[in-house]
């Protein structure tokens, strides 16, 4: 989460704000030391609980008056989001803090599966440091086995002390960032620090390009990200509705289409990398390929235009545009890059390409509004855009994998429409409360 919120505000801002990120780590490693201290004390916390069920069923409710008066209708997605949002911090609430069987279940389930994520990864891909994270989804799956048998911690106590370790967590990192945030030199991307480059499947590339702040200048072309869905380019024989969405679907004749995904800027840039040798589509040829470390990796070719994919193939089924990007630091970026041309099904595929040159374009989109940019961490929706970002860089990103983290990033990056649609709510409710006043009031005259 603390990767993706400085990446979005960016080298500028972060190197300006690198004392106050540092005081917010020290204050982090202060507040998990209290909550420690207070439930050795006392034996409970409960206003940690209690913060969060008002937050939980605040956001609920301001996301269900979203969906409501949307100008397109009822959004239903995030109407059923904010019914979860409510029910969850209504939950936090009812629970009794003696017991709190339901939270500790819940985070022993929350565990379970991120290890069983993390080892089964792993197992397949073989990225580097895969050792590493098996042993860390191990230790998450014994941790969620020892909160569910209440040892030895009872449940009241594991919810204060899950939230102090990541309290402290946070507060180290952001202690890390901070020293290497002030050493950062001017016109360099933030992706180039420790801290990115230590995570992901396999060595960084492409950070050896000049990244120039954010022009506030309208760019000249929108920067437009294409979707072929793994449902829409292949005639899929049954339905295997999340696997099919985020990984890849089977044909009738047992072969895997896994979509495809292209980033255009104009006629300036198109980035639609493809194998030149294609892989085996066999579901047995594709277990096989899925493998990160650069010794896998094949050669590969860059198509040159949108109309030629079309032509050589289908049209893409999902078109989504930003408006708003770092046009000229994209620019330096495909300059610098445009000849490696290596492709790796797992870890450099089409959708990783487009996801590096995406990054490149929003790094510090949220940093040019100052410090209200970190009120993005109140958005669920960046909470969400952060849990898709972590679960396709532990696995690989894949086309549809991209098309829900554009669709949440554009959100995230557009604050006014979500702020602008609760306006629009207690408008509407004032005006119906008036309209209801004024017949009151003319049908009690004379």
């Amino acid at each position: 989460m603390l990767r993706l919120l400085f990446l979005l505000m960016g080298g500028s801002a972060l190197r300006s704000g690198w004392a106050y990120l540092a005081g917010l780590g020290v204050l982090c490693i202060v507040a998990s030391g209290g909550i420690v201290i207070d439930l050795m004390q006392h034996g409970r916390v409960s206003f940690p609980l209690h913060a969060l069920g008002l937050f939980l069923t605040v956001e609920g409710i301001a996301e269900a008056l979203r969906a409501i008066y949307a100008p397109a209708g009822i959004a239903w997605p995030s109407l059923v989001k904010s019914a979860v949002l409510m029910l969850l911090g209504v939950a936090v609430f009812l629970v009794p803090q003696e017991s709190g069987v339901c939270i500790s279940l819940a985070f022993a389930a929350a565990f379970l599966l991120d290890g069983g994520f993390r080892i089964i990864s792993c197992c397949l891909m073989r990225c580097r440091r895969w050792t590493r994270k098996l042993t860390l989804g191990c230790a998450e799956m014994l941790f969620s086995v020892l909160i569910a048998m209440d040892w030895p911690l009872s449940p009241h106590v594991i919810v204060p002390v899950c939230f102090a370790l990541l309290l402290t967590g946070w507060g180290i990192n952001l202690l890390f960032m901070a020293t290497q945030i002030h050493a950062l030199p001017a016109n360099t991307s933030v992706t180039a620090l420790p801290i990115f480059t230590r995570k992901g499947l396999r060595a960084p590339h492409g950070l050896g390009y000049v990244h120039p702040p954010l022009n506030h200048q309208p760019v000249s072309v929108p920067l437009n990200i294409y979707i072929w869905t793994p449902m829409g380019s292949g005639e899929v024989a049954g339905r295997r509705p999340w696997f099919d969405r985020w990984v890849a679907a089977i044909d009738h004749r047992g072969e895997v289409s896994t979509g495809h995904t292209s980033l255009e800027m104009g006629d300036e840039i198109y980035i639609s990398l493809y194998p030149a040798d294609d892989v085996s589509r066999t579901f047995t040829g594709f277990i096989k390929t899925l493998r990160a470390k650069e010794e896998f990796d094949v050669e590969g070719f860059l198509l040159p235009s949108l109309e030629k994919e079309i032509k050589a193939w289908c049209r893409p089924d999902k078109r989504l545009t930003l408006a708003h990007y770092n046009q000229a630091a994209l620019r330096n970026f495909w300059l610098s890059n445009a000849a490696d041309t290596r492709y790796n099904l797992t870890s450099r595929n089409c959708s990783t390409s487009v996801i590096q040159a995406l990054d490149v374009a929003t790094e510090g989109l949220l940093g040019e509004r100052g410090l209200k940019g970190l009120w993005v961490l109140f958005n669920p929706d960046f909470w969400l855009l952060s849990l898709v970002r972590s679960r396709a860089e532990g696995m690989t990103w894949t086309p549809g994998l991209v098309m829900d983290y554009s669709i949440l990033l554009r959100r995230v990056l557009q604050p006014g429409n979500r702020y602008s649609a609760c306006r629009r709510a207690a408008n509407g409710l004032r005006n119906e409360l008036h309209s209801v006043l004024s017949n009151k009031n003319s049908a009690t005259d004379p």
